[in-house]
């Protein structure tokens, strides 16, 4: 696999945080995505592929082919990426406010989606033709010339929302607490997050703690007890707790998840490699 990423330069920033490249030979013909932190704009270079939503509430697995770019919301729970047979994407990692900077649309409506980015990005998918053998820092110049020109003149994100955001992924706070630290109201905080972002402070919260101890957990030794080590890991109220939050964002338990991830490594943490799935 080759990787690279670089950050989002100064006129971009604080909506889009990276810019990143990836070639590789998939691991495996399934790859499950866990949620993250940041929403991602990515322009597909390879060939056309499936994104699929699990079933859940009853409801029918659902699948998105992207063919070239797509706008992935944050997500509440995982995906399931049906890789071809060679991956080569480019794309960019934006803040949960950041998509409002470029689009006048609720952002509520984006969120926990995957959709083709020319319903936002209008002219993305016309990248695909210029880049299609790129050097990173080619595919970087292109990708920031075409977000300066997308960017909202003018815009500029309400500073409770950036420091909510900001705090809520790198620490464990109650909603209540982070409030009291802006000088604003629960309620209007989560009122803040939900018309920048388009998700709640505690939801937000709560998938940023589990990315966190994913990541963590990653690292472990083998042979690491997962339950002991993981609840040391992150603030869960007791085992159960911690099984209920891995079968909800991964579709794993702690137990599942540490035997597939040490068998192909860290640097899977959050794009596990899966030979098949049962939807």
């Amino acid at each position: 696999m080759f990787y690279q990423e670089c950050p989002a330069p100064v006129g971009l920033q604080p909506f889009v945080t990276h810019l990143w490249f990836v070639r590789a030979q998939p691991q495996a013909r399934y790859e499950k995505i866990l949620p993250g932190p940041e929403a991602h704009l990515i322009l597909n270079l390879s060939d056309p592929y499936r994104l699929i939503s699990p079933s859940g509430n009853g409801a029918q697995a659902t699948a998105t082919e992207v063919a070239t770019g797509f706008y992935a919301g944050l997500q509440r729970s995982y995906l399931i990426s049906e890789n071809p047979d060679q991956l080569f994407n480019i794309g960019a990692r934006l803040t949960p406010y950041g998509l409002a900077a470029f689009t006048s649309q609720p952002p509520s409506g984006l969120q926990n989606r995957v959709i083709d980015a020319e319903s936002v990005f209008p002219g993305f998918t016309q990248l695909r033709s210029q880049l299609t053998e790129a050097a990173p820092d080619q595919a970087f110049a292109a990708l920031t010339a075409f977000l300066q020109q997308q960017i909202r003149p003018g815009y500029r994100a309400d500073p409770r929302t950036v420091e909510a955001v900001e705090t809520l992924a790198r620490e464990d706070v109650e909603v209540s607490v982070l409030a009291a630290r802006l000088g604003i109201s629960s309620s209007t905080l989560e009122r803040v997050m939900m018309r920048d972002c388009g998700t709640t402070a505690k939801a937000y919260s709560d998938v940023c703690r589990f990315n966190r101890i994913v990541n963590q957990a990653a690292a472990l030794p083998k042979g690491a007890v997962p339950g002991r080590e993981l609840l040391h890991l992150a603030d869960y109220y007791d085992q159960p707790h911690l099984i209920r939050a891995f079968k909800r964002f991964s579709g794993f338990t702690p137990t599942e998840y540490l035997q597939v991830v040490q068998s192909y490594g860290a640097e899977y943490a959050t794009f596990v490699p899966l030979e098949e799935v049962d939807l």
